[in-house]
């Protein structure tokens, strides 16, 4: 019953962030500030929920703060067409304070309670896939990615492959830096033995062994460029 939950920040400058993390969550927690109600990026975070079609919960936020209004947000939600259950609509909504804790164990229970509906299921075995949230390069390791397992167990020693880039898993490590030697789904880690840093969004999977990896890397950067050089090459009118 562990829940994997993947924060995206909702200022304005991160709404590709959004769109990846509705892309990949099998339940979207649309987190709404009881005293501000609905706000641009809200709704476009909204958006992103939808086209991706994942389930949607609303987690009312801040509802310790003076000018916390819990009707003005179900209004704005039913006139967003999701209105909450308790207004006779379909959307599980709770009302939470970050800074209290109030109703974090209710919207954790309703978390589940979805996931039971929904039969979300994964295997853990099998050929392993998974998707990139974030990568980087650090100067003393070299390219990290920090993914999540969709399919399989992740073990260290496996060989993956991400577009152009490919890896020998080295080392894992979970969200609090401890070192794992594997990872089912729905687990995110981050990996150390990465050729470069995989683009965010796009989907790894494993391989039989580094050589094999490092091979299909390789075609797909040779494609990459013989379709540069070629575009490249058209005159321009």
């Amino acid at each position: 019953k562990k829940i994997t939950f993947l924060d995206t920040l909702g200022h304005a400058a991160f709404s590709k962030m959004r769109a990846r993390g509705a892309n990949v969550t099998d339940i979207a927690v649309l987190v709404v500030a009881a005293d501000d109600g609905f706000m641009l990026q809200t709704d476009e975070a909204l958006k992103h929920a939808q086209n991706a079609k994942v389930a949607l919960m609303v987690a009312v936020n801040k509802m310790d703060v003076k000018g916390a209004n819990l009707d003005r947000v179900k209004s704005q939600m039913q006139e967003r067409g999701i209105a909450p259950e308790d207004w006779g609509g379909e959307t599980i909504t709770v009302p939470v304070s970050a800074i209290k804790g109030t109703g974090i164990t209710e919207l954790l229970d309703y978390v589940l309670l979805q996931s039971d509906v929904l039969e979300l299921r994964a295997n853990p075995k099998g050929e392993v896939s998974g998707v990139i949230i974030e990568s980087q390069i650090d100067v003393g390791r070299g390219p990290l990615a920090t993914v999540i397992v969709q399919r399989g167990t992740l073990k260290v020693g496996d060989a993956l492959v991400c577009g152009s880039h490919w890896a020998k898993v080295r080392a894992m490590f979970d969200d609090q830096g401890n070192t794992l030697k594997e990872a089912p789904p729905s687990t995110p880690v981050r990996i150390i033995g990465w050729s470069g840093a995989p683009d965010s969004g796009h989907q790894f999977r494993s391989v039989k062994n580094p050589r094999e990896a490092e091979k299909l890397a390789e075609e797909i950067q040779h494609e990459a460029r013989k379709e540069a050089s070629t575009l490249a090459a058209v005159p321009k009118n």
